[in-house]
Parts: C-alpha cells; sequence; structure tokens
C-alpha cells in the first residue's frame, strides 16, 4: 500500500515539530538547560532525526532564527516598497512590519536570544542584521527618495528609527514580557495610523496658526 504522505513532507512535518518542541523548551528551560532529548522527547522522533535535520541544538536554533529571519523580511518586499509615501501606504508599510515582530514565533525568536544572546552573540548579530537591521536599510532607502519632497533636516536612516519606534510603541515589549492581555490605550491599527499621521504632518497645527496664537 502506497504511503499517502511524500517523504519530503514528513521530512518537513518533522522538522516544523522539531522547531516548536525546540521553541516551547528554550522559553521554558533555557536554551542551555534545554537537551536534545527533552526536545525529542516533546517532539517525538528520534534524536538521529534532529542531529540529521540540524547537525546539534545550536544548529536548530539557527534554523529557527533563520526561517524566522525570512519571515519578518518577506513582510517589505518590492511591492510594499514601490507604496506611495503618504499615509495611507506608510500605514500599509508599517501595519505589515508591526504584526511581524508579534507574530508568536518572532517574539519567541526575540525572547531567546534576549536570553542567550550574549552568549551566542553570533547568532543573535545574524538575526538582528539579516532581520529588523535589513528592513531598516531597506526603509531607509525608501525614504532617502521621499527625501527632496519632504521638509525635515535629518537623513534617512535617522528617520527610519524614529518612524520604527513610533510604529513599535509599547506593542513589542508588552508582547515580550507576555503582557498581551495588558488593556492598551488603542489597537494596533488605531495606533499605526495614528503614528504615521503624527510622523507625517505633526501636533502643531501649521506655522501661521501657530504665530496668530503666540501673538495674541
Amino acid at each position: 500500500m502506497n504511503d499517502p504522505m511524500p517523504h519530503g513532507c514528513r521530512a518537513e512535518k518533522r522538522r516544523q515539530s522539531l522547531l516548536e518542541a525546540a521553541t516551547t523548551l528554550f522559553l521554558d528551560k533555557g536554551f542551555e538547560r534545554t537537551s536534545v532529548a527533552d526536545i525529542v522527547g516533546l517532539a517525538g522522533g528520534s534524536r538521529s532525526t534532529l542531529y540529521e535535520l540540524f547537525g546539534n541544538k545550536e544548529g536548530l536554533l539557527r534554523a529557527m532564527v533563520e526561517e524566522e529571519t525570512l519571515a519578518i523580511r518577506a513582510t517589505i518586499g518590492p511591492a510594499e516598497l514601490a507604496l506611495e509615501f503618504s499615509e495611507d501606504g506608510l500605514v500599509e508599510l508599517a501595519g505589515r512590519f508591526v504584526r511581524a515582530i508579534l507574530a508568536p514565533r518572532a517574539v519567541a525568536v526575540f525572547r531567546i536570544l534576549a536570553t542567550e544572546g550574549e552568549r551566542l552573540p553570533d547568532i543573535a548579530a545574524a538575526f538582528f542584521e539579516s532581520g529588523p537591521r535589513a528592513i531598516e536599510r531597506q526603509l531607509a532607502e525608501r525614504f532617502r527618495r521621499a527625501l527632496p519632497q519632504l521638509r525635515v533636516d535629518a537623513g534617512a536612516e535617522q528617520l527610519v528609527q524614529v518612524f520604527l519606534g513610533a510604529m513599535i510603541g509599547s506593542f513589542h515589549p508588552r508582547h515580550l514580557l507576555g503582557l498581551r492581555q495588558a488593556p492598551l490605550v488603542c489597537g494596533i491599527d488605531d495606533h499605526v495610523r495614528l503614528a504615521v499621521r503624527i510622523f507625517l504632518y505633526g501636533i502643531l497645527p501649521p506655522q501661521s496658526s501657530v504665530d496668530t496664537a503666540i501673538s495674541r
């Protein structure tokens, strides 16, 4: 009788099971205190499968980081970078980025690397450079093209830092601390829209209105 699941599908299913088990255990016990036996025990399968797919425990963490890096970068591709530099365009772009870094697996990777980053600096650096930092560079290039139409004394890189900081707000630290259920002043969509408006237009009225108010 033919196996209904092709070999490649079975291998990918085992791979994902091991990644999910490792994520759970790294968060619960820490990377150092989690053993290969722990991971295999939770995921099922055998140690030989883990070694075949990932090499060792550190290789498993690297694979986890690489997958999440690709997921984050996929949220802002050529289509998103081609969006008009306008309120609606920036809301669409920022919303995709914020949701990507708040995804459960992304938050898990951030938590793990926040704990283990000093012991595994090369993995932490690879994640930052290939994920969040790569997004910053892409956005800086898009912002650089818009600079001629902007009235601001700042470079593209600095604008991106301000932009992303405003978009992320307190959502990321809340998720990292497990406070997703804590009361929020507003939801992600409302926050992103307001942050984009403030980024583009500021909170003061036009200068002529300010001058009139001051002279009174």
